[in-house]
């Protein structure tokens, strides 16, 4: 009996030290997400850890390693950045969040690594890795001997853009490791990293990254998105002569992706700033944020309101007392648009990455704006852009004229009151105006149109 009660006791302890993880495992989770790192890009020194080798899909962080093996092309001299790439059918017709390639025409090797570093285009990665090893499952097997180089022990992979596969998985700490090689080997690749926005074939795309613009010298790298794994990323930041590397996964949303890796970031740096060797560790800062009351709360008001995501209450709340702001995260004004748009877009591209939905402009071009360019000497000058094309306001117009041939009847009918209608619409910042190539002003939007905007 006595020997049934000591056998009893030694178990509940043993199952007590397993639940509790024991006395070293005991530590708190200060970041919401699965998984987190945080590395200090000139030593690889870890100054924070979350769980940092749970085996999770990369997702379009993938691409990260894509860009990669184009640059160890390219400084090979295996292919240059003016180098023309013939578009086929699997590549154009590939899912989830895209740059807009179609089979059949050429795109510069320049323009399809922006369409993987900024857009994200699941697309543009496939094509890349068809030029570069003349089909995708050959790329895949150079992709995975390059992560062995790097260290990267525990991950596999599938694809060339992160789109859901069986088996592939990688760690936080991997994605650390390939992000610090990376950075280190090609840091003009950050140029493209840090567009906040880029245009191909008159759709300009956002970059998912919403720190961008916002968190004091963050210029990189990747996010990512995949209902198995949930929201990643992979950021970097420099300031002064100190460059770190946080990287988070499995974030419940993108807010909370961003609003934690920004946390992460600013105590890694208030603790590289810390001279004396009895400085708090990034961990201790992390718990003296929680504990001064600038925990959940904090985080949720916090929020990204631009950030596209899961339209829970809270980011939704957030979205609208935030828009009056009129401050746009590190973009243009086009980039505040309403999450619902971008929500729907993500739903039903299920398994993709999360960036938001193409917005097309009347500007042609392939680049976005003033950004800079990694290839200003190298690449060749591409073609100018043709007349002006018609504005998406008025193609929107004429669809709801055929749609709707009673309402535009009675719009004819009545057109002394439509008149003034039109006389009351004044351009605002919010409104869609703009000037042809002509210089003449845009007419403003009929008013069904005007609804459709405020939902897009």
């Amino acid at each position: 009996m006595f020997g049934i009660l000591r056998l009893t006791a030694l178990c509940l302890l043993l199952a007590t030290v397993f639940l509790l993880g024991g006395p070293g495992d005991a530590r708190a989770s200060y970041i919401c997400t699965r998984s987190a790192i945080l590395i200090d890009a000139a030593d690889g020194q870890v100054l924070y850890e979350q769980d940092a080798d749970t085996l999770i899909p990369p997702a379009s962080v993938t691409k990260i390693l894509t860009l990669y093996l184009a640059f160890d092309a390219i400084k090979q001299g295996q292919i240059h950045p003016w180098d023309l790439v013939r578009i086929s059918q699997r590549a154009a017709n590939t899912g989830g969040s895209r740059m807009g390639l179609r089979a059949g025409t050429e795109v510069p090797v320049e323009e399809l690594i922006k369409g993987i570093g900024v857009v994200s285009g699941n697309d543009a990665a496939v094509a890349m890795a068809e030029h570069l090893s003349g089909s995708v499952e050959d790329f895949v097997e150079k992709m995975n001997i390059k992560a062995k180089q790097l260290g990267m022990v525990n991950s596999e992979f599938k694809t060339p853009n992160g789109l859901p596969a069986q088996g592939q998985v990688t760690t936080a700490r991997d994605l650390a490791k390939l992000s610090s090689s990376y950075i280190q080997h090609y840091p003009e690749a950050l140029h493209i990293h840090s567009m906040t926005s880029y245009t191909y074939s008159k759709a300009t795309h956002h970059n998912a990254n919403r720190l961008l613009g916002v968190c004091p010298g963050v210029d990189g790298i990747k996010t990512g998105f995949v209902c198995a794994a949930g929201f990643n990323l992979a950021a970097t930041a420099k300031r002064g002569d100190v460059r770190l590397i946080a990287v988070v996964m499995g974030a419940r949303a993108p807010w909370v992706r961003t609003v934690e890796t920004e946390k992460l970031l600013e105590a890694g740096f208030q603790k590289m700033a810390a001279d004396s060797g009895d400085s708090p560790s990034v961990e201790q800062i992390l718990a003296k944020r929680e504990s001064s009351g600038r925990g959940k709360a904090a985080r949720l008001a916090s929020a990204p309101h631009a950030a596209a995501g899961d339209g829970s209450a809270a980011h939704l709340r957030h979205s609208k007392t935030a828009k009056g702001s009129g401050k746009v995260q590190g973009s243009s004004k086009t980039h505040n648009k309403s999450s619902a748009t971008q929500i729907h877009v993500e739903k039903k591209a299920t398994g993709a990455e999360d960036s938001g939905p193409a917005l097309k402009q009347p500007n042609s071009g392939t680049s976005g704006g003033k950004q800079k360019l990694l290839f200003v000497k190298q690449t060749m000058p591409l073609k100018k852009a043709g007349p002006a094309e018609k504005p998406e306001a008025t193609e929107r117009d004429t669809v709801k004229k055929k749609s709707s041939p009673g309402k535009e009847a009675s719009a004819v009918k009545n057109g002394g009151s439509l008149k003034k209608q039109k006389e009351a619409e004044k351009p605002t910042s919010v409104q869609v105006f703009s000037k042809s190539s002509n210089g003449s002003k845009q007419k403003p939007v009929p008013e069904p149109t005007k609804k459709t905007d405020k939902k897009s």
